[in-house]
C-alpha cells in the first residue's frame, strides 16, 4: 500500500507539473495562500502534494461532492478518456450547458479532477475513493435492473439456420419458417434471417449460384461456432460497425454486454448517452443506425424501456433424447463440435430444441464429408444408448445404401509419376482431391479448381486449360481476410464491471464554520468577494486558506456596471482557458471571445465563438445583462 501511495504522489507531482503557470498558481494560492517569492516551483508542489494526501483534506473534499458530481465521475470512470468539452456535450441532455460547464471547470478547481494531456482524470491521491462513488445509476437513468430472457442470435440460431438453408439449398426467407423459431417474432426472425444471410455472404461462408442455390463452407461455419453466445454477438456487431475497425468494434460490443447485463434496463436517452460513452471509450463512430443494429442481433428489446437480454454463456447441452420417429431433442446450448445439424432437419427451435434425422438429411451429411463412424460414434456418446440403437442401425442401412453408387462432379486430371507425388503428399492439396480413380488419375474438386491450379503451378507443374465439351459455372470461393481477423478478436474473455450498478443519493455536507471564518477576517471587500467566491465554490476547506489576497480577480460584471463588462470580455480574447457565461435578455450563453471592437459611435461588440457548436457571433455588450468568466479547462 505504501508502494502505491509513492506512485500516486508521484503521479499527482507530475500531472501538476504540467499546468500552465497561470492555471498552476491559480491552484497553489487557493489551497496555499500567499506564495512569497522568490519560490521553487517544486518545492511548492511538494506542499500541495502533502496537501491533497492529508486525510482530514480528502474526507473534506469528498464530504462536498452531491449528486451532479458523483454523475460527472462516474462518466470519467466508464469513459476511461474524455476531455472536457467531451464530457460537458455528452451529459448536456441532463443539465444545460453553460451547468455542466461550470461544474466541470469547478471539479478541476477542487483538484478532484486532474487534467492528463486534455483528458480527464481522478485526482490519483483520491483516486480510490472516487471510484467508491462511481455507479452506471443514475448516470444511465433511474430504473431498477430487470434484463429480459428473449430470443437473440445465438449460436443455436445460427446451427438451425445452416440446417435450413442446406435442406432448403437456398437463403430466400419464408413466413412458415416461423414454425421453427416460435419464440421469435415474425418481422424479428426474418431480420436476423437476412442479415445474417447477408453476413455470412460477405465473409465467405455461405456461396449462392446464379440459380440461387447455396453451398456452404463447414470449415468456417465450425470456426464460427466456436465462439460462445456473447462472442459470436461480438463478432457480428462488430462486423456491422466497421470493417476498418474490427478490434475496436469487439471491444465496444464486450464492454457494452458487460454494462448492459449490470444495468439490465433504460430509457432511450440513457442508452444513448451509454452508446455515445462507450463508441467514445472505444475509438469507434456513433450513429443512429448503432441501436437498430443491436436490436436486431437481439442485445436489447424495446418494451417502452430498453431491455438488455440475458446472454447465455456456459448453458450446457443436456444428453439428446431419440424419440421413436428419429425426432431428437435436447435443451441448453451444443458446444462448438455438436454435429447434429449436419445430419438432421431443425424442427423446432425453442427452450427445448428437436432436430429429425431422415435418409436424406443423413445423405446430405454424407455428401458434406461427414464421415459415418463419426455420426455413429456421436449418437454412441450423446444420447441414450437404449433409444439411439434403432436410428443408428437405420443409419447404417442407408450409409450401405448410399454408397453402392457414387457420382462425382469434379474434374478428371490424369498426371505424370512427378505430379502424381505432389498430389498424394502435398498436405496443401488433399481438400481438393476427391478420388483417385486409377494410376496418375485424379478427381478433383471443380468448385475450388483455380485454388489447385495455383499449389500446383507453385510447385513446378506446367498445366494446360481444362478441356471441355460445355462451359460450366465455377464458383470461385475468394476468401475473406477480415473473417479470420474477427474470428481472433472475437474470442475476447467476459469484461468485469467493477463499479457499481446503482449508488445512494449523495448530499453535500457544508461546514459553516469556514463561512463565518470568513465573516469574522479582516479583509478589504474585494478579497472577501473573492474568498466568498472560492468558498461557494467548495474551493476552501480549511480555515487556514482564509488569507487577504485576491486569487481570481473580478470574474463577473452586470447591470449598470458597462465598463466593467467590457473589461472582462477584453480580458478574456484569445484565453483558451478562460470562457465567459452571458446572460441575455431571453438566453444564456457560453463562448470563448475572440475580439472586442468598437461601432464609429463608441459602442463595444464582443465577438464571440458560441460553445459548443462555436458559431461566430458578435453580440453588443450593452445587450448583455451580466458577464462571468469561467475558468473551463484548467491543464
Amino acid at each position: 500500500m505504501g508502494q502505491l501511495t509513492d506512485y500516486a504522489k508521484e503521479k499527482f507531482k507530475n500531472l501538476l507539473s504540467r499546468y500552465t503557470e497561470d492555471n498552476y498558481f491559480y491552484i497553489a494560492r487557493n489551497y496555499l495562500g500567499l506564495i512569497p517569492t522568490p519560490f521553487h516551483k517544486p518545492a511548492i508542489t511538494t506542499r500541495l502534494c502533502s496537501f491533497f494526501s492529508q486525510q482530514t483534506i480528502q474526507e473534506r473534499i469528498i464530504s462536498l461532492l452531491d449528486e451532479m458530481d458523483c454523475t460527472i465521475l462516474s462518466l470519467v470512470s466508464v469513459s476511461s478518456s474524455i476531455d472536457a468539452q467531451t464530457c460537458t456535450a455528452l451529459l448536456k441532455g441532463k443539465w444545460s450547458y453553460g451547468t455542466l460547464l461550470r461544474r466541470v471547470s469547478n471539479l478541476q478547481e477542487r483538484m478532484v479532477l486532474l487534467n492528463d494531456e486534455g483528458k480527464l482524470v481522478f485526482n490519483p491521491l483520491l483516486e480510490e475513493r472516487l471510484k467508491s462513488l462511481c455507479s452506471l445509476k443514475p448516470l444511465f437513468g433511474t430504473e431498477q435492473n430487470r434484463q429480459k430472457s428473449t430470443p437473440y442470435c445465438s449460436t443455436e440460431f445460427v446451427r438451425a439456420y445452416i440446417s435450413l438453408i442446406e435442406k432448403e439449398k437456398k437463403v430466400v426467407f419464408k413466413d412458415e419458417y416461423a414454425l421453427f423459431f416460435p419464440a421469435y417474432n415474425l418481422e424479428q426472425l426474418q431480420l436476423i434471417f437476412t442479415s445474417l444471410t447477408d453476413t455470412l455472404n460477405k465473409l465467405c461462408i455461405i456461396y449462392q449460384q446464379k440459380d440461387r442455390k447455396t453451398s456452404i463452407n463447414y470449415t468456417k461455419v465450425h470456426q464460427l461456432l466456436s465462439l460462445n453466445d456473447r462472442q459470436l454477438l461480438c463478432f457480428l456487431v462488430a462486423f456491422d460497425l466497421d470493417e476498418r475497425a474490427i478490434k475496436e468494434g469487439v471491444q465496444f460490443t464486450n464492454n457494452l454486454i458487460a454494462i448492459l447485463e449490470k444495468i439490465g434496463c433504460c430509457d432511450t436517452s440513457s442508452l444513448k448517452l451509454l452508446l455515445r460513452t462507450l463508441a467514445l471509450k472505444a475509438g469507434i463512430r456513433y450513429d443512429s443506425s448503432l441501436i437498430d443494429c443491436l436490436s436486431k442481433w437481439g442485445l436489447i428489446t424495446l418494451d417502452e424501456l430498453w431491455y438488455a437480454n440475458q446472454i447465455e454463456e456456459n448453458v450446457g447441452r443436456t444428453t439428446l433424447v431419440v424419440d421413436s420417429d428419429n425426432t431428437i431433442s435436447y435443451s441448453g446450448s451444443c458446444c462448438k463440435d455438436d454435429i447434429l445439424y449436419r445430419f438432421a432437419d431443425i424442427c423446432v427451435l425453442d427452450r427445448q430444441t428437436s432436430y429429425k434425422v431422415t435418409p436424406q438429411s443423413f445423405t446430405r451429411g454424407l455428401d458434406n464429408l461427414l464421415v459415418w463412424e463419426q455420426v455413429k460414434t456421436y449418437l454412441e456418446h450423446n444420447s441414450y444408448p437404449s433409444m439411439s440403437i434403432s436410428l443408428i442401425k437405420l443409419l447404417q442401412i442407408t450409409y450401405e445404401r448410399y454408397h453402392q453408387i457414387t457420382i462425382y462432379d469434379g474434374i478428371v486430371l490424369t498426371c505424370d509419376d512427378r505430379t502424381a507425388r505432389l498430389i498424394e503428399n502435398l498436405e496443401s492439396i488433399q481438400e481438393h482431391h476427391l478420388q483417385t480413380i486409377a494410376a496418375n488419375v485424379y478427381l478433383m474438386r471443380r468448385s475450388t479448381e483455380m485454388l489447385w491450379r495455383q499449389i500446383l503451378t507453385s510447385s513446378g507443374v506446367l498445366l494446360p486449360s481444362t478441356i471441355a465439351d460445355e462451359q460450366v459455372e465455377v464458383i470461385h470461393r475468394e476468401d475473406n481476410f477480415i473473417f479470420t481477423l474477427l474470428l481472433k478478436e472475437s474470442t475476447i474473455e467476459p469484461l468485469v464491471v467493477d463499479i457499481m450498478e446503482f449508488s445512494d443519493e449523495k448530499h453535500m455536507d457544508e461546514d459553516p464554520s469556514i463561512a463565518n471564518a470568513i465573516e469574522k477576517a479582516t479583509l478589504t471587500s474585494s478579497q472577501r468577494q473573492d474568498l466568498e467566491h472560492r468558498y461557494n465554490a467548495r474551493m476552501i476547506l480549511i480555515e487556514e486558506q482564509i488569507v487577504p489576497q485576491v486569487v481570481n480577480g473580478v470574474i463577473e460584471a452586470g447591470g449598470f456596471d458597462y465598463q466593467g463588462k467590457v473589461g472582462l470580455c477584453r480580458q478574456a480574447v484569445g484565453k483558451q482557458n478562460i470562457a465567459l457565461q452571458l446572460q441575455l435578455t431571453d438566453q444564456e450563453l457560453v463562448v470563448q471571445a475572440l475580439e472586442v471592437a468598437y461601432t464609429p459611435q463608441k459602442e463595444a461588440l464582443l465577438k464571440a465563438a458560441v460553445m459548443p457548436t462555436m458559431e461566430v457571433k458578435i453580440i453588443p455588450v450593452s445587450k448583455i445583462f451580466l458577464v462571468r468568466q469561467l475558468r473551463y479547462h484548467l491543464c
